[in-house]
C-alpha cells in the first residue's frame, strides 16, 4: 500500500486525511517504495524520511525531515457542492439572525434581513476557489466540509495512486530510512531505560526505610537487566524523587539531592 504523509496538520491536509479514510481506498505497492508527501497547498512530491543534521538532533536524537525525490503535481481545491445542499447545512450551522439591531444594519444596506445574511454566508464560504485556470491561495478559500466536497478530492487522489507507481528507493535513499528507523528504536529503548528505571526507584520508595531481601534480584528478573544496572539505577534518582532506602536501611545517595524537595515520581502512563 502507498505511503501518504502530510507535511503538516494544515486544515485542507486534515480535510483529505479524513475523506481519504473514508474512502477506503488501497493501493498495493512494492516494498521500499517512496511515501507520497502531500503539503498544504496539495502540491505532491515522492520523498522518504531522513534523519535531521547532528547538530538539529541535539535534543531529539531521532529527529527527522523529508527528502525529496521528484515532484508529483498537485492536487484541485476541492470543489464547492451543490447549492442545494449547501444551504440548508449552512443555515442550520449559522441561523438568520434575529433581533432590532440584525434590522437596522438590513436597513442601512436596503435589504431584507434574510437576504443581508444570505449574501454574508456567500461571501464568507462561497468564494471562488480559482482565479482563472490557477488555484487561489490557500488564505483565500473557505475549505469548510459543509461547503466544499473533500471526497471529490479523495477520489482524485485515489485515481492518481492508481495511475502512478511511486520510485523505488535508491540503496542510499533506504539507508535514509533505516536510520531514522533506528534512531527512533534507540530513542523509544532510552526512554523505556529510564521509565524502568524510575519505576524500581518508586518500587523500592515503597517498601519503607529498608529494602527486603532479594529485592534487587527480583527487580533485575523482572526488569531483564543485570543486577549491576539494578543497582545503578537504583542510585540515578532525580532531583525531584525521594530518598531510595538499601536493604540495610541507608539511602541511596543522589548527586542532586540538596535540589529536591522529597516527592514520589508517579510514572505510569
Amino acid at each position: 500500500m502507498t505511503e501518504i504523509a502530510y507535511t503538516a496538520n494544515y486544515v485542507t491536509q486534515a480535510e483529505l486525511r479524513r475523506a481519504y479514510a473514508r474512502l477506503g481506498h488501497q493501493s498495493t505497492t512494492p516494498a521500499w517504495s517512496a511515501t507520497l508527501l502531500i503539503s498544504d497547498d496539495l502540491s505532491m512530491a515522492w520523498a522518504c524520511r531522513v534523519l535531521e543534521p547532528p547538530e538539529l538532533r541535539q535534543e531529539n536524537p531521532a529527529a527527522s525531515g523529508w527528502h525529496i525525490i521528484a515532484r508529483a503535481g498537485e492536487l484541485d481545491w476541492p470543489p464547492l457542492r451543490p447549492e442545494e445542499e449547501i444551504w440548508p447545512a449552512l443555515l442550520a450551522k449559522d441561523p438568520v439572525p434575529t433581533g432590532k439591531r440584525a434590522e437596522q444594519d438590513a436597513a442601512f444596506l436596503g435589504k431584507t434581513v434574510e437576504e443581508m445574511h444570505l449574501d454574508a454566508l456567500r461571501r464568507h464560504f462561497l468564494s471562488d476557489a480559482h482565479i482563472g485556470n490557477v488555484k487561489r491561495n490557500k488564505g483565500d478559500v473557505n475549505f469548510d466540509p459543509v461547503v466544499r466536497d473533500w471526497d471529490a478530492t479523495a477520489r482524485e487522489l485515489a485515481v492518481f495512486l492508481d495511475t502512478h507507481r511511486p520510485p523505488k528507493l535508491t540503496a542510499t535513499q533506504r539507508v535514509m530510512v533505516q536510520g531514522v528507523h533506528l534512531a527512533e528504536l534507540e530513542t523509544a529503548v532510552a526512554h523505556a531505560k529510564v521509565s524502568l528505571g524510575r519505576l524500581m526507584r518508586n518500587a523500592a520508595v515503597g517498601h519503607g526505610p529498608k529494602l527486603p531481601h532479594g529485592f534487587k534480584s527480583e527487580m533485575a528478573h523482572y526488569g531483564g537487566v543485570s543486577r549491576p544496572t539494578v543497582d545503578a539505577w537504583l542510585g540515578d534518582r532525580g532531583c525531584c524523587e525521594p530518598p531510595v532506602p538499601d536493604t540495610d536501611g541507608t539511602v541511596q545517595p543522589s548527586p542532586n539531592s540538596h535540589l529536591a524537595p522529597h516527592a514520589l515520581v508517579d510514572d505510569a502512563p
